[in-house]
């Protein structure tokens, strides 16, 4: 029953990274009336500001958690990103703005990586992909509750309240996470490993990771893709208010309900669906992913030029489901290959990629389009922006099948790393 309480735990830490770093793009169309945003200076807050110091941060982050108790650095992450929420409710300007969302980078780079490293040390290889998509299952949580009350609070009460709210609830779960949660035994279901993690310096852990070719392509792949995606969420929204004149209490109420439903259905299949196909064939572990992502792409075009709030519901729903079956399929994937005395520092630096060629682009590049295509095309520009953005989710699924030309013989170099020998280059 420990390890069920701890998954949850983990779940409802997602669910809050998720909600308190997305909520800005909820709010932006109450937020900029009263802070004066260009979409540009939107895209700044919401990507480079944020994105900078949480993929930097993730790397010095990771390596303490490779070596120290995770639970513990997890917990005052969750803490510290909680009070920077809270502050937020109290900035009046860009440049205040922009302290928070670089604050919030800091505490919220403890989340995802560390909560990666701790599963596996919780479930055994078969259980895996069920505890990876319940983990994930809290982008729901956050759609599904969350969003739809935020939304409310917003719309009613003012924006301000929906950050004081949200950091006041996640800096008490944070104490309760802290002070109930145990450390599980490192490397628990793992072959015997050598355990003197001094031993894996920086450059050798490193060096592994680049020698991964299949690491190095889901990477690639992964980062393409969120661009697109990153850039779909962070600016759905105004899309929604913009394009089709909906006001954000609206957009909360059924679309968050909507991501939420179906986020859930993905990530709870997910696992469950791999498991099946891979018993066939294992390439269906290269191949599944690929599917998610074109499916994704494919929805998002039909998305962005529907003129029928019933085909944007039902692209809508097509699309997170395919996201959220994706992300654990990618997280059961790279804890294949990646040796499990530096598991959160190669997912870390997975994010770190993801961050800096995805998170940070995408909004940016919407923001700025939005602002260079808004004299010809007015409030329909962000139509466009979004258009560009969208092609290299597709453009992501080639790069991806290149990761399963090595998947094997990466596993295998994985698995003699751990065991002290020499990985041939």
């Amino acid at each position: 029953m420990k390890e069920i309480y701890v998954l949850v735990a983990l779940t409802l830490i997602y669910s809050f990274n998720y909600f308190d770093r997305l909520l800005m793009s909820l709010l932006m169309p109450l937020m900029k009336n009263d802070i004066k945003l260009t979409d540009t200076q939107f895209g700044l807050l919401s990507g480079v500001f944020f994105v900078v110091i949480y993929a930097t941060a993730g790397i010095p982050i990771s390596r303490l958690a490779d070596r120290g108790n995770r639970k513990t650095i997890l917990s005052i992450g969750f803490l510290f990103w909680s009070i920077v929420t809270a502050l937020t409710g109290f900035v009046h300007s860009f440049w205040q703005l922009a302290v928070t969302r670089f604050l919030m980078g800091v505490g919220e780079a403890t989340g995802t990586p560390v909560s990666s490293s701790l599963i596996p040390d919780l479930f055994d290889v078969k259980k895996r992909p069920l505890a990876f998509s319940v983990m994930i299952s809290g982008t729901s949580i956050s759609s599904l509750l969350l969003t739809p009350l935020a939304g409310h609070i917003a719309q009613v009460y003012g924006w301000r309240q929906v950050y004081w709210l949200s950091g006041v609830t996640g800096f008490l779960l944070a104490l309760v996470i802290l002070l109930t949660v145990r450390e599980p035994i490192r490397g628990r279901f793992e072959a015997p490993v050598d355990t003197n993690n001094k031993r894996k310096t920086f450059a050798e852990s490193t060096s592994f990771l680049l020698k991964s070719r299949s690491y190095i392509y889901i990477c690639i792949s992964a980062s393409l893709f969120i661009i697109s995606f990153y850039g779909y969420i962070v600016w759905g929204t105004t899309f929604l208010v913009r394009v089709h004149h909906l006001d954000v209490a609206y957009i909360a109420k059924v679309f968050g309900p909507i991501g939420g439903i179906c986020g859930l259905a993905g990530g709870l299949l997910s696992g469950p669906i791999m498991s099946q196909l891979t018993r066939r064939d294992e390439r269906w572990a290269i191949w599944l992913p690929c599917l998610c992502i074109s499916v994704y792409g494919v929805s998002q075009y039909v998305y962005i030029a529907a003129s029928s709030l019933y085909v944007i519901f039902a692209t809508s729903a097509v699309s997170i489901f395919s996201v959220t079956m994706l992300v654990p399929l990618i997280s059961v994937l790279l804890t294949r290959i990646i040796p499990v005395e530096i598991r959160t520092f190669g997912m870390a630096t997975y994010f770190l990629i993801n961050s800096l060629l995805g998170d940070m682009i995408g909004p940016l590049a919407v923001g700025y389009l939005n602002d260079r295509f808004s004299s010809a095309f007015g409030s329909e520009a962000i139509r466009y922006s979004l258009a560009i953005t969208a092609l290299l989710s597709l453009f992501s699924v080639p790069v991806f099948l290149l990761a399963g030309r090595y998947l094997g013989k990466d596993i295998e170099a994985s698995t003699r790393w751990s065991r002290s020998e020499s990985v041939p280059a």
